[in-house]
């Protein structure tokens, strides 16, 4: 699904963030190059997840006909969260048969 991968790197980018500046305390002449790009990865990860939250409040939620779960689907064509389902939708908003 697009959204959990967007999150997921999201995710990656503060991970990666912690552990480039947690290598800058080793490379002491690279700190401040570290500290200032962990902060940047920080600050876009965060509006990943502004924008992503924002999003997720308009996406229409649809049942699942697979699992019968509960998932949102962005677009026309997605896939359902809990068992990665392909899910169409046509104009009407109807769940078409993948």
């Amino acid at each position: 699904m697009k959204l959990v991968r967007l999150r997921n790197l999201a995710l990656g980018l503060i991970f990666g963030a912690f552990l480039l500046m947690y290598l800058g305390v080793f490379v002491r002449s690279l700190l401040p190059a570290f500290f200032l790009v962990g902060l940047l990865m920080i600050a876009v990860s965060i509006g990943i997840y502004f924008r992503m939250g924002a999003i997720s409040m308009r996406i229409p939620q649809v049942e699942c006909p697979n699992c019968g779960k509960t998932t949102k689907v962005l677009g026309r064509e997605d896939a359902c969260m809990f068992c990665r389902t392909p899910i169409r939708i046509d104009e009407n908003g109807e769940i078409m048969p993948s």
